[in-house]
């Protein structure tokens, strides 16, 4: 006689949780993908000096830029005016109509005036 849900051993109580709602699918999904941590690629030295030359114009002209940075688990975007820059410490600050981004320069990964 084969085993069945019903023969001894099986445990009754906790065999409903064996489905999944999407919902909760998802929910693991992202989970999972949050634990794998983003590592930005190392930019050389024509691409700093793109990045510093940009910045320089920016501040000069004073006109927005798009800022593309390394987060935890990928990259994001901050569109804004460049507030101060702290060249000691090593972080500028963006503001725009709405936040504030205080940000250290071996985050950034590309600037581009708007």
């Amino acid at each position: 006689m084969a085993a069945n849900k019903l023969s001894k051993g099986y445990n009754l109580r906790w065999e409903s949780s064996r489905m999944m709602l999407p919902e909760h699918r998802e929910q693991i999904l992202e989970e999972k993908c949050k634990e794998q941590k983003f590592n930005p690629p190392i930019l050389d030295d024509d691409q700093l000096q793109e990045i510093n030359r940009v910045i320089a114009k920016s501040i000069e002209q004073e006109r927005a830029v798009t800022i593309t940075y390394a987060e935890k688990y990928g990259t994001a975007k901050f569109c804004g005016w460049i507030q101060k820059v702290n060249m000691i410490e090593g972080w500028l600050k963006i503001i725009n109509d709405e936040d504030t981004l205080r940000l250290s320069f071996e985050r950034i990964l590309q600037v581009e005036i708007c």
